[in-house]
């Protein structure tokens, strides 16, 4: 477990199978796992979580850049302001059930929407 301290100042310490949240998408992904490091070359070798066969190389100067790479899986951090329930279920903020209800409910707003556009027109309502 890191320390909030750690997490706050994006240290490096106990590297070994930690968690990263990469604030722009490499390759379609935002959370990372460190799967090993060469002490040598100062580079890290992680792997999205979604996808465990693919692998980046980092340096682990990025990885302490506060602008690139964040300690932790952080499903709020999004540059469109907007959260995935993928992100929210990885994070643990929601479970699967309240995720179902959510997507259920987008699902059935979307196929209202041609219902009310078409019952707006007959009535002769301005559209919003």
């Amino acid at each position: 477990m890191i320390s909030d301290y750690d997490k706050k100042y994006n240290k490096v310490i106990k590297l070994d199978k930690s968690k990263w949240t990469s604030l722009e998408k490499i390759n379609g992904h935002k959370h990372y796992e460190v799967i090993s490091i060469n002490k040598k070359k100062n580079k890290i070798e992680l792997f999205p979580i979604c996808e465990k066969e693919r692998r980046i190389t980092v340096f682990k100067e990025d990885l302490k850049n506060k602008r690139i790479w964040i300690r932790g899986w952080d499903s709020k951090i999004d540059n469109n302001c907007e959260t995935s329930f993928n992100d929210q279920f990885i994070d643990g903020t929601i479970t699967r059930n309240i995720a179902k209800t959510e997507l259920r409910q987008i699902a059935r707003r979307k196929a209202e929407q041609p219902i009310l556009k078409k019952h707006n027109n007959i009535k002769g309502l301005p559209q919003l």
